[in-house]
């Protein structure tokens, strides 16, 4: 895989973050009007009301001021928390992880520009040849300084 490639598919990926975001955006804004235009038929309050309700109950701040008061409003909003909590949720998770795949590539980048040396031998097999020679080195070792003896 050669370095244009490689940069063709990040900048795929980065456009699908992008249209991820835009699409959970989309739905977050639909879900709100939504839910705006439910509690102001239903529960006749004006619509800059029903919109305050509506991102107060989706964020699950709820002040208290505006309660729905028919029992289908409650019943809506039982369900809506949960759906509001969900997919607000969901548009967190889609932001963290792209942060955090970001970082791992930057780290990653960083890291393969580090000159590591390998060692093929362990520490345990480094004390293991230092302790107990083998009888072939400490026969060469007695051939080699007998040699030079002579």
């Amino acid at each position: 895989m050669d370095k244009k490639e490689l940069m063709r598919m990040e900048e795929e990926d980065h456009k699908r973050f992008h249209r991820r975001i835009l699409y959970i955006i989309i739905v977050i804004m639909m879900f709100l009007f939504g839910g705006a235009t439910f509690y102001h038929y239903i529960e006749k309050l004006r619509y800059i009301d029903a919109l305050y309700l509506s991102a107060l109950t989706m964020t699950t701040v709820g002040y208290g001021d505006i309660t729905p008061k028919t029992d289908i409003g409650k019943i809506f909003t039982i369900f809506y928390v949960f759906a509001g909590v969900a997919i607000a949720l969901y548009g967190l998770s889609v932001i963290a992880s792209h942060f955090v795949e970001a970082r791992e590539e930057l780290w990653m980048e960083r890291l393969s520009k580090i000159k590591i040396r390998h060692h093929t031998q362990t520490f345990w097999g480094k004390l293991k040849n230092l302790l107990f020679y083998g009888t072939e080195k400490l026969v060469s070792e007695y051939e080699k300084s007998s040699k030079k003896r002579k």
